[in-house]
């Protein structure tokens, strides 16, 4: 409660746990970039079928369609190297820092890795820090700002790369 408290009253805490926070979240968000419009093309796909169909799937085309969604969300399967296939491990996911320290490339094949990914981590923690400077005092109303730039950011990059926003994301923010 007492390190809430000084948060609340330190400016310079305030907004240096909020930029640390946001380049976290801003790893995640790198995921939800890629992930999110290839799950959306899985579910229309899978609409697709069912509807051409004309019949009800049967039970292998369900199965297949259920562990197809299964093994494919956010969370799962794990990030990989899109070149070898490699795992990235805890140690190589730290944002910004495991980019530096692997000089963008893959420990596994040497591969470049996008300079995008430390870029929109980088990018989300520095909005949500002016967020955070210019919300201090009112902790509801920083913390919706935050929310808002970070939800911004992921629609930003889907929007970039496939033209597409996601009802999941924006509609949210009509309410």
């Amino acid at each position: 409660m007492q390190a809430l408290q000084y948060l609340l009253e330190n400016q310079t805490a305030f907004i240096s746990t909020v930029a640390t926070l946001s380049l976290m979240v801003g790893s995640f968000l790198n995921v939800v970039i890629h992930r999110l419009p290839i799950m959306m093309e899985n579910s229309w796909r899978a609409e697709l079928e069912s509807f051409t169909s004309g019949d009800e799937p049967t039970q292998n085309e369900a199965n297949r369609i259920t562990q197809q969604t299964e093994t494919f969300n956010l969370s799962t399967p794990r990030s990989r190297c899109p070149h070898c296939g490699h795992a990235i491990t805890a140690i190589e996911n730290i944002p910004v820092i495991s980019y530096l320290a692997l000089r963008g490339k893959c420990r596994s094949c040497q591969a470049s890795i996008s300079a995008r990914y430390p870029l929109v981590e980088l990018t989300t923690a520095i909005l949500s820090a002016i967020v955070a400077w210019k919300f201090f005092g009112d902790p509801a109303a920083a913390l919706t700002a935050v929310a808002l730039t970070w939800v911004l950011i992921a629609l930003t990059g889907i929007d970039y790369d496939t033209y597409l926003l996601p009802d999941n994301l924006t509609l949210p923010l009509l309410w």
